[in-house]
Formats: structure tokens, C-alpha cells, sequence
């Protein structure tokens, strides 16, 4: 496992490889994925499913500045806990630019990539500004606009997203430990409650500031224009119940980009903690037709 000197401030920190050896004594070349997490995640919601894709590919996972990891400080530098910049980080392009930053001076692409939640919309827009670096898109669980509309049914009325701010900005903490089950879902499941736990570590370990900063420009961001303009391939990954994303977002997505839905037979936000073995599964067949 190799670790990234990330240069100075940059958002997309304490970057790892695993893998890659394959194909080395054959002349084959090695898929390169590269795995972004979510909101009130880390890079460690992946844990469950790297060792199983790094056997056969090059796997690279990264913490965004947000996170509970870059908050501590992780394998990062002072950089890593400078103030979150929460106006630089209103909309998704500036993650899109450190992503394509982060492409660029690991030398990867182009990649498989792999956006969880709102990574997904993150890497569609880097697509759109540097096609060359991506080989394929996998859109695991994310949605381009979260607030219903008239037209289109997000999955959240408009005063649902102000209390969720609401309650981020005056009792973090609290709120925090509720929406982990919530985001986590299948009940009280052994794996759903080790799942939640570890979500919930994560969600609660960040910094309040960028907990509200980073859920306004989710709840409140409609990226549904950018999804036209995506060329290069992709794949929507949804499980079969989704409460923070529901079924025909996921749907409305494939529509829009032409995309091929994969659908993992489970319910939750995270599945690569409560179903990993399903989501290798379903990653490996995309991974097969790229």
C-alpha cells in the first residue's frame, strides 16, 4: 500500500493505493479504480470491498477535506486541518477540480471511478471538464437534486431539508447520531447496526462547520442539467430501498445519461458496509464491460 504526498491544501487528502500488481509480468494492463466517498464518510466505508477488488486491480481511495479523517488529521499534513473553506466548497466544482487534481498528479487516469453519494455528481462534472481521465463512471447511491419539485420528485420536500440544516447548525452531535441509522437503513440487522456504528463514527467525528457547509451544498444543489453532458460511459448503482435516494432518482439518472442501472439486492445508502460481498459482485460485472 503505497500513501500520496498531497500537495498544500489541497481537498482530497490522505490518498492510498492497493493492488496493482496484476498484469505486471504479462504486459496486461491493470485497472486503475478509484473510490470516493461520501458525505459523513472517510475513506474506510470501503474497507469491506478493497481487498477483494485490489486481488485483481489497482484500487486508490482518498479522504475529502470535509471528513472525519482530514479533520484529525490522518496521514495528512497541517494542510489537512487548516478552517474548511465553506464558501470554496458552496457547489461541487471545486471537488471537481481537486479530483481532477488528484488524477492528474497520482498520474492515474484514466480511471474506473467510483462516486458514493454525492462523489457521484462530483465526478460527473470532473468527467465533463477532463473526459480524458476517465475510463467509466460508477454512481454508487447518488442524485443530482435532493428537493422535490413539481416536476421531479427528489425525495425531500423543502422543509424537511430546512429542519435537517437546522437541526446540523444547533445540535449537530444529536442530529448526527439519529441520521446515521437512517442513511445506514436494514433495521437491526447484525450487519445494519455494525454498519451504523461505523458510519456514525465518521459522521459524528466532523467538524460542524463543514457537517452544514458541505450538507447545504448538497440538499440545496440541483445538478440535473450536468447530467446531459456527461460522454464519458456510466453505470448507476442503486440498492432496492434507498432513504436518502429513492428508486426512480436512480431511474430519472439512467434516463438522462443513457447510463446502464445496476440494482444490489439490499436495502441502505452504504451498502459497502452492509452488503459488500453484493457490491464486489455487481462492481466486478461493470468492471467486466468496461
Amino acid at each position: 500500500m503505497g500513501v500520496l504526498e498531497k500537495a498544500p491544501a489541497a481537498g482530497a487528502v490522505n490518498a492510498r493505493v492497493l493492488g496493482g500488481s496484476a498484469g505486471a509480468d504479462d504486459n496486461t494492463t491493470t485497472t486503475t479504480i478509484l473510490l470516493a466517498h461520501g458525505y459523513g464518510g472517510d475513506q474506510s466505508v470501503w474497507d469491506y470491498i478493497t481487498p477483494q477488488l485490489s486481488e485483481s486491480h489497482r484500487v486508490v481511495t482518498f479522504d475529502w477535506i470535509f471528513s472525519a479523517a482530514a479533520a484529525t488529521g490522518g496521514d495528512a499534513d497541517d494542510a489537512a486541518v487548516a478552517p474548511f473553506d465553506a464558501e470554496k466548497y458552496s457547489s461541487y466544482d471545486a471537488f471537481a477540480d481537486e479530483l481532477v487534481s488528484l488524477v492528474e498528479r497520482m498520474d492515474l487516469g484514466p480511471v474506473v471511478f467510483v462516486g458514493h453519494s454525492m462523489s457521484g455528481m462530483v465526478g460527473c462534472m470532473a468527467s465533463i471538464k477532463r473526459p480524458d481521465l476517465f475510463q467509466h463512471l460508477v454512481l454508487l447511491g447518488s442524485s443530482p437534486r435532493y428537493l422535490n419539485s413539481e416536476d421531479y420528485k427528489g425525495g425531500f420536500e423543502e422543509s424537511e431539508v430546512e429542519t435537517v440544516l437546522h437541526n446540523i447548525e444547533t445540535n449537530f452531535k444529536a442530529w448526527a447520531h439519529d441520521f446515521a441509522s437512517v442513511v445506514v437503513g436494514g433495521a437491526d440487522s447484525a450487519a445494519a447496526v455494525a454498519a451504523t456504528d461505523r458510519y456514525r463514527a465518521g459522521l459524528t467525528g466532523m467538524r460542524p462547520e463543514a457537517a452544514l457547509a458541505v450538507g447545504r451544498t448538497i440538499f440545496l444543489s440541483d445538478n440535473r442539467a450536468v447530467l446531459g453532458l456527461v460522454e464519458v460511459p456510466c453505470t448507476v448503482v442503486q440498492t432496492n430501498a434507498d432513504a436518502v435516494v429513492p428508486m426512480h432518482v436512480a431511474e430519472y439518472m439512467q434516463g438522462e445519461m443513457k447510463a446502464a442501472l445496476e440494482v444490489v439486492d439490499c436495502e441502505g445508502h452504504v451498502p459497502q458496509l452492509t452488503a459488500p460481498d453484493l457490491v464486489v459482485e455487481v462492481f466486478e460485472r461493470i468492471l467486466g464491460r468496461v
